[in-house]
């Protein structure tokens, strides 16, 4: 799979994600002109063929607000804890919806999402990422994945 398929799979992930758990649509992705601000960060590792991990990195506005629609209340009634396991659930959704999509003949196993520096945590460096503008906030997310040294073997038909 090229490195521009794995992009758009990341985006499918993304936009899918974001619609049918936690009703929040996607602008497009956003003007390149204004750099994002992201205060919150979650990780994902996962261990297969090839392993990794996926890196959600969000503004504190967009974050607040798909809380708020994942968990069905008001913006204002749910806490700083609340936003932060809401962001840890939506990068498991989207790691192992862009891993389907990806490497879907493939068995991974996802660590325990957890929360990082988002200021440490730009996963663009070796992997491809993808960002989308929701309406109140920019939610990026990268997704990193090791080159494999040797193939995996075949399995013979005997």
């Amino acid at each position: 799979m090229t490195e521009g398929d794995r992009r758009r799979a990341l985006a499918e992930s993304i936009v899918q994600t974001l619609d049918a758990m936690f009703f929040t649509s996607c602008l497009g992705e956003p003007e390149a002109r204004v750099a994002p601000r992201f205060e919150l960060a979650a990780q994902v590792a996962f261990d297969g063929r090839p392993p990794g991990r996926l890196t959600l990195r969000v503004d504190q506005a967009a974050a607040r607000s798909i809380a708020a629609g994942f968990l069905g209340e008001e913006e204002d009634a749910i806490s700083e804890r609340q936003v932060s396991d809401v962001v840890c659930e939506m990068a498991n959704v989207i790691c192992g919806a862009a891993l389907s999509r990806i490497e879907g003949a493939e068995e991974f196993r996802l660590g325990a999402p957890r929360m990082v520096e988002p200021a440490a945590a730009d996963g663009r460096r070796g992997g491809v990422a993808h960002a989308v503008e929701t309406g109140r906030g920019v939610l990026e997310a990268a997704l990193e994945m090791e080159e494999l040294v040797c193939p995996p073997a075949e399995k013979s038909a005997s």
